[in-house]
């Protein structure tokens, strides 16, 4: 599964110190455990003014640290960073599935996007993006997500709701379609979900495991692999898939949640909501 770092500032400000300036850094967690690399690609997300701006590459992080660290240096009230582990629910062949138009983040209509997780109903929730559906140009879950979300962002104005009723929108398509899935336990596996504008940087923490057994995160040990990291600074709010530096002050998400951060006036406001599961 994938990781993400996402930061919110009061001003513009480099998250290089999250995302390559430490040994527990995203970049470290690239090549950290033989078996889990990161390999898949990895993308940057920021903004210059209120344009979104992502650099990304199909390659993996740990071999092309130049241009990771590049990247990283970025100054940005919001940026959002992804290391990517593929996950395939249509079985592609990997020269399909590894491609920059699969790397994250995704960006469009002045939002960035990253998914942490496995959607295995992609293929029932693309049929029902409508218009949106042709704007899809990978072959990956993560991308129908993004897509999803912007159509309730549209029709909900609010990234908390938007994230919350593609939640909803997916359970719902389950228990229509569950019988002809025999195979599977769930919708997905993972849906934790970063969706940032140029003053604002929503998260919904929901890592459902379906009965499989939890791993540690990569660098944390006895800190459970799908749970997002918070932390509050002096001018700035981070969020992570797992502690981004050996600092203090990290803390968990609740399964589920959505925590919304937005910077206006000089400061980071913070709320979270806790979810039910119907």
């Amino acid at each position: 599964m994938c990781r993400i770092t996402a930061a919110i500032s009061s001003r513009p400000a480099s998250s290089r110190d999250l995302l390559c300036g430490n040994p527990k850094s995203l970049l470290a967690q690239a090549g950290a455990v033989k078996g889990r690399f990161q390999d898949d690609g990895w993308g940057m997300g920021f903004y210059r003014g209120a344009a979104p701006a992502v650099i990304k590459s199909p390659g993996p992080a740990r071999l092309e640290i130049k241009a990771f660290e590049k990247a990283a240096s970025a100054a940005s009230r919001v940026a959002v960073a992804h290391l990517r582990d593929a996950s395939n629910p249509s079985g592609l062949p990997r020269a399909r599935l590894i491609s920059n138009n699969n790397t994250q983040p995704f960006s469009a209509d002045g939002l960035i996007f990253a998914h942490n997780g496995t959607l295995f109903i992609k293929d029932e929730i693309r049929a029902l993006l409508g218009k949106y559906a042709s704007k899809i140009k990978g072959g990956n879950d993560s991308e129908v997500l993004f897509w999803q979300v912007v159509k309730m962002l549209d029709a909900y104005g609010s990234p908390g709701a938007a994230l919350e009723m593609a939640l909803d929108e997916i359970r719902t398509v389950w228990i229509s379609c569950k019988d002809s899935r025999p195979g599977l336990k769930a919708p997905y596996r993972g849906l934790n979900l970063f969706l940032a504008s140029a003053e604002s940087l929503t998260v919904l923490c929901h890592y459902q495991l379906n009965g499989e057994g939890a791993k540690d995160a990569l660098l944390t040990p006895g800190w459970e692999f799908g749970r997002v990291a918070w932390r509050r600074e002096k001018d700035r709010v981070v969020f992570s898939s797992e502690p981004a530096d050996a600092g203090p002050g990290w803390k968990k998400m609740n399964d589920p949640e959505i925590a919304h951060a937005e910077a206006r006036g000089g400061k980071v406001r913070l709320s979270f909501k806790a979810l039910s599961l119907r």
